[in-house]
Order: C-alpha cells, then structure tokens, then sequence
C-alpha cells in the first residue's frame, strides 16, 4: 500500500519538533506501508531570514531523506497573520499540484494531519488523483478551527465531512465531530509515545528533599498554570512545604511570575525555561507529582512521558487524557479552573508516598500500552476499510 502523507507539521532537517507523524509513519512501514510525505512551506522572502523561524523556513530543502522516508518541502504563498486561513490548503494546491512525484501517481490514498491546512489540500488533492483521503485530528481542528466561525468553520467541516475516514486522537476529541462526521466513518487512534520502555535517572541534583510538582507546557491560558501557581500558595499558607517547578515559555510568563509574587510564593515558582528534552524527562522522574490541568487538551504527550517515569500525574477532568488515566488508579484527574480542587489533590499525593507510588506504577503501566505499533495497526486497520470495495 503506497500512502502520501500531507503535514506542514512534518520535521524537517535540523528540526526535532512535530515527530509524532513521523514516529507513525515509521511504525506503518513495519507493517507494509509505503509512504511519502508532502509538506509544504512558506515562502519566505530572503530579506525576512534574520528572524529565526523564517530563517528555519527559508532554508528548508525542496526534499529531504529521514530514516528512508522521503519528504518534499515545496514552497507555496501564505498570508501572513493568518489571514485568508480558510483558503491556505487550497492556495497551497496550486503550488504543488505540479510537482512530478504527484504526477507519477501510484498513491492508494492521501492521509492528511489536521483538516486545515492539510486537509483541504489533500482533499483537492485526492480528487486530482482520483483516490481517497483520512484525516486525522489533532485538536486544533475542533478547539480553534470549529469555534472561529465563518468560512474557517465551514471548510473545516467541509474536509471532514467529506472524507473517507476521520481519526481523532482521543474520545474527547472524536466527541466533538458528532454531527460532523458519520459514526461509521469515526475512530478514536491514540498517539503512540517514543521511548516509553526506557527509564531515565531521577534529576537528584534539583531541588534535593525538596517536595516537588512540576510541570511542562506552553505557557498559555489553558493550560492552568495560573490554577497551579494558586494551588501551591493555598498549600504553602497551610503550612505545606512545596515547589513548583515550570517548565516551558510564552506569552503567559511575566504574568506568571507577577500572579506567583502577589500570591507570596515566589521563592518557590521556578520558572526553568525550554530545557533539553533529556533534561526534561529527569526533571519527571524527580518530581513528586506531574500536573497539567489544562482544558481544550486534545491527547498530552508530556503526561504520557510523566507516567513512563513512574510519576503520578495530574491532568483535567473531561479532556482527552481520560482516555489512558483513571481517577485515582493509574494518575488524578481535577477539575478544570479550579485551584482549591488541585490543592487537595496535590496535598494528598505528596501526603501519602505508598499510594502515590502505587498511582505513579500503575499509570506507568498505563502509559506502555500506548505505542507506535499499536497506533499503526489501528491507523492501517482505518486504510484497509477505506480501501475496501463496496459490497
């Protein structure tokens, strides 16, 4: 089965960001698939390379070999600030509806990451080719793309619903499609994780006998990071001794930092910056407890990577990580925006080591279940049912 996988998420050299759809087409590999990538790039006019992200861009090959899988990067217009959004995947068609490798063909079906951009591109794509497409979601489908209204809205759903198959990559998130997709044409394919088998060493260095919660994200709104700031002062006034360690930037910092002075605890917020991943998996197997009470979460690697470490994690009620974390036996789940609710549930963690390490042990065991391998069976399974004549 030869598959064009369409991703302007895919890594490109010198970028390991975004592995997961490469980690899944490597598993599919194993199991007989032939895949190709599409991943188109903005064009960036050489005057703009002195800022980092478009110098990345700007000098990202036509194509490029990883692990025998190859890529091509071709250059298409993009509006910037995301204007024109909902058109991107069909502005990029006419930028690469040329290239030979499309021309050649011999494709079974397209399978694209996100509806939009890829999507689309795929979906105009597809009918080119006279074959099929998947999409598989990745939240930001439902979480941004569905509540921008308006044309965004409409192509979004227009790709899905017209779709050979829909993956979403959690039951929080396949919850979201109902009315958008048919039920039959719907399959929950939860990420794999990379390394799950392999135990890193305890960062033993930070913070020695200090009682730890750490935590690893995107310092945005939705993550709760301003509820687990809260939570630590409402433990520390207690007389709780407890750090936070915060792992991760963005726009949210300083207001992190100020709220973590206001609220008297900042000598015990640690705001650590991007670490080295290596760093940041030691950093997991140091802590007490790992928690993220973020809303709008999609699936959550990070907390997959906590629980591979033995580490009791903490994750929000109703998102997509219920579907590998059970309340109480294989990790916690609290409630969204609700910072007393994280206080008791950090107290009792860091209250009661035994049954904490048994939660941490059994959301370990929790966490290896979640492979490549099992994630590409699941995913092959959904080719082979699209692929499959009608009766």
């Amino acid at each position: 089965m030869r598959v064009l996988v369409v991703s302007h998420l895919y890594p490109s050299p010198g970028v390991e960001r975004h592995l997961f759809v490469h980690e899944q087409i490597l598993a599919l590999r194993e199991l007989g698939v032939e895949a190709r990538v599409l991943s188109p790039t903005p064009w960036v006019p050489r005057i703009l390379w002195r800022d980092p992200r478009q110098k990345r861009r700007g000098r990202k090959p036509r194509e490029a070999l990883r692990d025998g899988i190859t890529a091509e990067y071709p250059r298409v217009l993009q509006p910037p600030r995301r204007l024109l959004f909902a058109r991107l995947g069909d502005l990029a068609y006419r930028g690469v509806r040329g290239l030979p490798s499309l021309k050649a063909g011999g494709f079974d079906l397209l399978h694209a990451h996100q509806a939009l951009p890829d999507g689309a591109l795929a979906q105009r794509l597809a009918a080119d080719l006279r074959v099929p497409y998947v999409v598989t979601v990745h939240g930001a489908d439902v979480y941004q793309h569905f509540r921008l209204g308006g044309a965004v809205e409409r192509r979004a759903k227009d790709v899905l619903a017209q779709a050979g198959a829909v993956m979403a990559n959690s039951s929080a998130v396949a919850g979201l499609l109902a009315g958008v997709v048919a039920p039959e044409r719907l399959t929950v394919v939860l990420n794999g994780t990379t390394g799950l088998g392999r135990e890193v060493a305890p960062a033993t260095d930070y913070l020695p006998g200090e009682p730890l919660v750490l935590t690893v994200g995107y310092l945005i709104e939705r993550k709760g990071i301003r509820e687990l700031i809260a939570a630590v002062g409402r433990l520390r006034r207690a007389g709780r001794r407890v750090s936070l360690a915060i792992v991760g930037d963005g726009p949210l910092r300083d207001a992190l930092a100020a709220q973590a002075e206001t609220d008297g605890v900042a000598d015990a917020v640690h705001f650590l910056g991007r670490l080295p991943h290596e760093r940041v998996l030691a950093l997991m197997a140091r802590a007490d407890v790992f928690a993220l009470p973020s809303w709008d979460e999609a699936f959550g690697l990070v907390y997959t990577e906590a629980m591979a470490q033995s580490t009791p994690v903490i994750a929000g009620k109703g998102e997509g990580p219920e579907d590998f974390i059970t309340d109480g036996v294989s990790g916690y789940l609290a409630p969204v925006r609700d910072a007393g609710a994280l206080a008791g549930i950090i107290a009792g963690v860091l209250g009661d080591p035994a049954a904490a390490a048994a939660v941490g042990e059994a959301g370990k065991a929790a966490a290896l279940t979640l492979t490549w391998e099992r994630n590409a069976r699941l995913t092959l399974g959904v080719y082979e049912k699209v692929l499959r004549p009608a009766p």
